[in-house]
C-alpha cells in the first residue's frame, strides 16, 4: 500500500505477514486485519490467470530489461559523522537484482540492508540498498548490481568529499546567465546608437 509514492506497508507473498514500513505511521494506524487473505486470495487469482494468459498472448517472450543505479547519501556529508548511502537500483526486469557494496576495492557487508521489491508503473522493478558507513576524507564507495539484463556489473562510485553542493551549482548557473543577459543588453543598446548615427 503507498500513499503518496511511499510504500506504508506491504505484505509478504510467501509467509503473508503484513510489514509496515514507516515505523512512525506504523504507531498512529494498524491495517485491516483481512488484508493478508484479500492478498492471499490475488496471489492466487495471479497464479489461476497467468498461465491462461501466456496462452492468450502466444506465448510472448520475456521482457529483461536491464537495471539502471544512482547512489546517493541520505543527509548532507559530514565528515566523521554517521550517514547512510542509498542505491537506487531501478526500471529492471524480470527480478532477481544482486546488489554488493564495496569501500576502495574491499567488499562491504557490515551496515548493509535493503528493500524488497517495488514495482514501477511500467511494470518494471525497483529496490534500495542502503550501507551505513562514516564518512571520512577520500573514502570511495561503490555500489555494484547484476542482474541477467547486463553482460557486466552496473556499478556506480560514490566518493567522499567530491559531492557538490546543489546551491552553489544553481548559483554558477544562475551568474552565468545573468552575464550572458548583461552582455545581450550591452550589445543590442551599442548596435542600436552605432545605427542612429549612421543614419
Amino acid at each position: 500500500m503507498e500513499f503518496d509514492g511511499d510504500e506504508l506497508l506491504y505484505v509478504n507473498p510467501y509467509n503473508f505477514k503484513v510489514a509496515q514500513r514507516l515505523p512512525e505511521f506504523a504507531q498512529q494506524w494498524r491495517p485491516d486485519p483481512g488484508l493478508p487473505s484479500t492478498v492471499y486470495e490475488a496471489v492466487d487469482t495471479c497464479k489461476y490467470n497467468i498461465p491462461n494468459c501466456i496462452v492468450g498472448e502466444q506465448y510472448p517472450p520475456e521482457v529483461i530489461e536491464p537495471p539502471t543505479s544512482l547512489v546517493y547519501a541520505q543527509r548532507e556529508v559530514e565528515m566523521g559523522v554517521p550517514n547512510t548511502l542509498i542505491c537506487f537500483v531501478t526500471d529492471f526486469h524480470p527480478t532477481p537484482v544482486n546488489v554488493s557494496w564495496s569501500k576502495g576495492e574491499e567488499p562491504v557487508r557490515e551496515g548493509v540492508s535493503e528493500t524488497q521489491y517495488y514495482s514501477n508503473d511500467d511494470f518494471s522493478f525497483c529496490l534500495f540498498s542502503y550501507l551505513s558507513f562514516t564518512p571520512q576524507e577520500g573514502d570511495m564507495y561503490s555500489c555494484s548490481v547484476e542482474h541477467r539484463g547486463l553482460e557486466q556489473p552496473l556499478t556506480r562510485l560514490w566518493e567522499v568529499g567530491m559531492q557538490t553542493d546543489p546551491e552553489a551549482a544553481e548559483t554558477v548557473v544562475c551568474v552565468g546567465g545573468l552575464t550572458v543577459g548583461m552582455l545581450g543588453v550591452a550589445s543590442g543598446i551599442f548596435l542600436i546608437i552605432k545605427a542612429n548615427k549612421h543614419s
